[in-house]
């Protein structure tokens, strides 16, 4: 966000550098602006209301309990809560020269009003040691704190401000660092829609569309709808310029479509049934929406049958209205004794106020209950999504996920023994009717796993053009983000933490410290020595790690628990092997293709191995050894083959690889074993693993190719 006295003081300082002679005008301008910056704001962006008005406490009131605490008060019991909350936050909220500032103690400030989806602006500054952040909807958090203070790196504070802190199973840390040096101003754009969060900082990309989880009950979606909270953890912190704007329902419908729209096809022309069968007398065309007549019933469906897929769907309820979403359907019978039904149902109408839990909106019916409360209001336009794939079922509903379920994990319906068509592999999809004027439009699907994914543009990874570009700086894991296959985005066991100027790597787990950017053009340089600890399954196995190189696609796209990738292998007896990893996506199933070629013989057991010169071979999968891999190898502890090059147990090893284009050379302490040509994708990130076994690492850089 761009404020006025920025341009002032620009516009002034131009003027100096024309007239040196103006130095003390300069002096003075500069004191006047110390006073003025605070009290000189931009104007509203279009469209958007101040939540702050520069003068008083308006609109803020204190904070009481949590969500799910404040929900179980009485209306009495909140009030009186709500008046010595408020007492306290005047005692440490103030407003100081058009600036909210707190002074380090009490708690956090509220908004009044909740919110549903919105954007939101909103200016902070910390001091040092500062530590904050912004609620959404009374939940946290959008992290806010000194990223340079040694205390809190054991958090992640290196990686920047803009981390939804508290996720485990969604992206936790920022895409970028782009916080501002303590003491400076910084600017959140902030949008949530449903469950997805987007984050900009100082206008870089920190959160793209990421789910916020909720921390009060994480058993449950986040709130629909909540409080905005500025929150403190004891420092003096301060805010201005806070703008929001409420997302309209249709706005929200529009983005929420338009998320790889690309990948749908159409299902309803909205002018007629063609492509349809069933009920179809039963049913209107009003304005492109499917809506039935009053007093009418019957299914109507495709006449094209899926297995797996993802639909979507807007859907318009009148008051107690009642539909189904026939999945799977067999053509005959209605929609949950011929298949699987969704429930589509005006859940919070007073007469069905004493239905099974199964039976409200968005729930397999008879079988999954979904969450309640995410609906809009009658007469309003919803969006939802289907996801069905193999036996698991996803439901999102205007953003939010309200069922995520596994159907062969489900033993009996509501009536009893399941039905044998609630495990169909295929069939048809269509709707319910019920008698009730629900409409139905912008019906789209994408067929499951669909063609295989394109990975990024190679112009989109950076190159160590200029200079090395130090991966690991040797003080904290600035530039990467955990992902561990029990944990996520979670690291309680803190598998990977700095020590001594080292990255230790415990190896309790399965996963990978991966690099926030893609690299492409580079000489990377790891430098690692073994520690005495080996874990779980591979107790007494060679101690194992690697190096994975072009890795991209979701997170866990490789045996949900690495990306789809080409690894540099780390294993005693086997360091410069070569794996390919392609994976595919844990979601969709979409195919996520990597792929290399490499002169290739056979060893005496008829393993692939490097031979310079031999016939050349292209692999989607699969290990080449490198060229002295002893053909004797074991998989036990303290392996050494006769020709190994890897240094001795407890001393460092230099892992080299130069990826020029497609081209990738691997060298282990200074000597060539493997090679490979035309790899694909030929850029992305870099992963270093854990696999059981204890690992350091002093040097993780990247240099320009010579």
């Amino acid at each position: 966000m761009f404020h006025r006295h920025n341009t002032m003081l620009r516009e002034t300082m131009n003027r100096t550098l024309r007239h040196p002679s103006a130095a003390l005008l300069l002096l003075l301008t500069f004191v006047w602006l110390g006073s003025a910056m605070s009290t000189v704001h931009a104007e509203p962006p279009q469209g958007f209301t101040p939540l702050f008005n520069g003068k008083d406490l308006t609109g803020w009131k204190g904070l009481v309990g949590n969500p799910k605490s404040r929900a179980a008060m009485s209306p009495e019991e909140l009030a009186t809560a709500q008046q010595a909350a408020d007492e306290k936050m005047r005692a440490h909220w103030s407003v100081v020269d058009g600036v909210l500032q707190f002074d380090g103690k009490g708690s956090s400030l509220c908004t009044a009003k909740d919110y549903g989806d919105f954007e939101l602006y909103v200016d902070w500054k910390i001091l040092e040691a500062g530590d904050s952040g912004i609620y959404l909807r009374g939940s946290p958090q959008v992290q806010i704190w000194d990223t340079e203070h040694p205390d809190y790196f054991r958090h992640g504070a290196e990686n920047g401000s803009g981390s939804l802190w508290n996720n485990k199973n969604n992206p936790r840390f920022p895409l970028v660092k782009a916080d501002k040096p303590v003491g400076q101003w910084n600017t959140f754009y902030i949008r949530m829609i449903g469950e997805r969060v987007t984050i900009k900082l100082n206008d870089q990309l920190v959160a793209d569309n990421v789910v916020m989880e909720n921390i009060w009950d994480r058993g449950m979606p986040i709130y629909p709808r909540g409080q905005i909270e500025l929150q403190n953890h004891g420092n003096t912190l301060y805010f201005r310029d806070l703008y929001i704007r409420e997302i309209p329902a249709a706005e929200a419908n529009e983005i929420l479509a338009a998320e790889e729209a690309d990948d749908f096809q159409s299902i309803f022309n909205g002018r007629d049934f063609v492509g349809w069968q069933g009920a179809l007398e039963n049913c209107e065309i009003v304005d492109g929406a499917i809506v039935w007549k009053s007093g009418k019933g019957g299914t109507v469906f495709t006449d094209k049958q899926y297995t797996d897929f993802i639909a979507r769907m807007e859907f318009k309820l009148p008051p107690g209205g009642n539909n189904g979403i026939a999945v799977r359907y067999s053509g005959e019978g209605t929609a949950n004794q011929g298949g699987i039904e969704l429930q589509v149902l005006d859940s919070e109408h007073p007469k069905y106020a004493k239905l099974d839990p199964r039976q409200y909106h968005g729930s397999a019916y008879g079988l999954v209950p979904a969450h309640r409360g995410y609906l809009r209001p009658t007469g309003e336009w919803n969006f939802q999504q289907v996801t069905m794939r193999g036996s698991k079922l996803k439901v999102e509903l205007n953003g939010t996920t309200i069922l995520d379920a596994d159907l062969s994990e489900v033993k009996e319906s509501k009536d009893g023994p399941l039905n044998p068509n609630a495990s169909r592999k295929t069939g048809h999809f269509g709707f319910g009717g019920h008698n009730d004027p629900v409409a139905f439009r912008n019906l789209s699907i994408r067929e499951l796993p669909g063609e295989p994914a394109s990975p990024p543009a190679r112009e989109t990874a950076i190159s160590p053009t200029d200079g090395p570009i130090k991966l690991f700086n040797g003080c904290n894991l600035e530039g990467f983000y955990p992902w561990l296959r029990d944990t996520k985005y979670s690291d309680p066991k803190k598998i990977f933490t700095v020590q001594d100027g080292m990255l230790h790597i415990s190896g309790d787990g399965y996963g990978g410290l991966i690099t926030n950017r893609a690299y492409r053009d580079y000489h990377l340089i790891v430098e690692f020595k073994w520690g005495e600890k080996t874990w779980g399954d591979r107790v007494d196995r060679a101690r194992d790690s690697g190096v994975l190189v072009h890795a991209w696609g979701p997170d866990g796209g490789f045996g949900n628990t690495w990306m789809a990738a080409i690894e540099a292998q780390i294993i005693e007896g086997g360091v410069g092997d070569i794996l390919v990893l392609t994976g595919s996506d844990p979601v969709t199933g979409q195919r996520l293709p990597v792929s290399l070629t490499a002169e290739i013989g056979k060893d005496r057991d008829g393993e692939k191995v490097w031979q310079k010169g031999a016939e050349r071979m292209t692999l989607s999968s699969g290990r080449i050894n490198w060229f002295g891999r002893d053909e004797d190898w074991a998989d036990k502890i303290d392996f050494r083959g006769k020709q190994d090059v890897e240094s001795p147990f407890g001393e460092w090893t230099r892992l080299e690889v130069i990826a020029d284009g497609g081209h990738l050379l691997y060298k282990v302490n200074g000597v060539v074993v493997n090679e490979g040509f035309e790899a694909q994708p030929n850029s992305g990130k870099l992963i270093l693993q854990t696999e059981q076994a204890e690992m350091y690492v002093r040097k993780f850089e990247l240099r320009p190719l010579e």
